[in-house]
């Protein structure tokens, strides 16, 4: 009987000897059992967690402080949390945890998002391609996470386009050799669209005079007037039989017309021509920032479907 009683009591001071050893475990404990506080203190004594445990200490850091009621403590720790991994998963946390880290989460993703563009952009002029891949699928998780979030708004939408637009070119790069320069045409050119255009240089706008997607603080254009006339029964002829998905480059100036429309992911040449003829009408609410009308570099998405 005194042997049972020996080995019951060794077996119950396991857990308490492993809490012991792992601070990060005992802190857990402590939350479980609604010791709160006890808890707060306990992680405050791990000392320079990093990766995994980082993540878990920051966790249950806010765990605790908005069980304590301290609730705005604890949304820094979220929002210390989500900068640092934009789409973490909560471990076991109740229903309105996860109500407040998602309204984190859907204040801080714009803000990340465009931030994770930039770096991959950065990557890509810099002829990093590989690190610019990680950053483009990066940005297009949180975009999907900010979509189902309702965290949205047509900056955001213009941002995926771009997003998924230099992600295909990424991946066209791996199979094929690169590309020729993309045809440009620009609409305020005068005289009538020619049915093929030559290759030229795609025209790039100094970053200081123009916005985009990318730039926090500033309200994108609204579409006015975006419509895709009607192709010709000639056009229709040249185009029998082709479908697809084009993606188009626009310049708005500050009093909502287009400016300059280029071809980044062609449809076919004949349609792309067409499509930048029509962009001479289109009209938009100029993009402003700090209330002032600014000009913005747009991209938009074109299907050619001929049913």
């Amino acid at each position: 009987m005194k042997a049972i009683l020996t080995v019951g009591l060794l077996l119950a001071a396991v857990p308490a000897a492993l809490a012991a050893q792992d601070p990060l475990l005992a802190a857990k404990d402590l939350y479980a059992s609604a010791s709160y506080e006890e808890a707060l203190t306990t992680l405050a004594g791990i000392e320079s967690p990093a990766g995994e445990i980082a993540r878990q200490v920051d966790m249950y850091r806010a765990f605790s402080l908005y069980a304590l009621g301290r609730t705005a403590e604890a949304e820094k720790v979220a929002e210390l949390l989500i900068r640092r991994e934009p789409l973490v998963e909560l471990e076991e946390a109740a229903p309105r945890i996860e109500a407040m880290f998602q309204n984190v989460r859907k204040r801080l993703l714009p803000v990340l998002i465009r931030s994770e563009y930039r770096t991959a952009r950065a990557d890509l002029d810099g002829k990093k391609p590989e690190s610019a891949k990680v950053h483009l699928n990066d940005a297009r998780r949180m975009l999907a996470s900010a979509q189902k979030l309702g965290a949205w708004d047509e900056g955001l939408a213009d941002l995926q386009v771009l997003v998924d637009g230099f992600l295909d070119l990424t991946h066209a790069a791996d199979q094929v050799s690169p590309p020729a320069p993309a045809p440009v045409v620009s609409p305020v050119a005068s005289g009538p669209a020619q049915p093929i255009a030559p290759p030229l240089p795609v025209q790039r706008v100094a970053a200081s005079s123009s916005y985009g997607p990318e730039d926090d603080g500033v309200t994108p254009p609204s579409i006015v007037d975006q419509r895709t006339p009607a192709i010709p029964g000639q056009l229709r002829r040249i185009l029998k039989g082709q479908t697809g998905t084009g993606v188009f480059d626009l310049l708005i100036d500050e009093t909502g017309a287009v400016q300059q429309a280029t071809v980044r992911t062609s449809i076919h040449p004949v349609y792309d021509a067409f499509i930048i003829s029509a962009s001479r009408s289109w009209k938009y609410l100029p993009a402003t920032r700090n209330g002032t009308p600014v000009r913005y570099r747009k991209s938009i998405q074109i299907t050619l479907n001929q049913e």
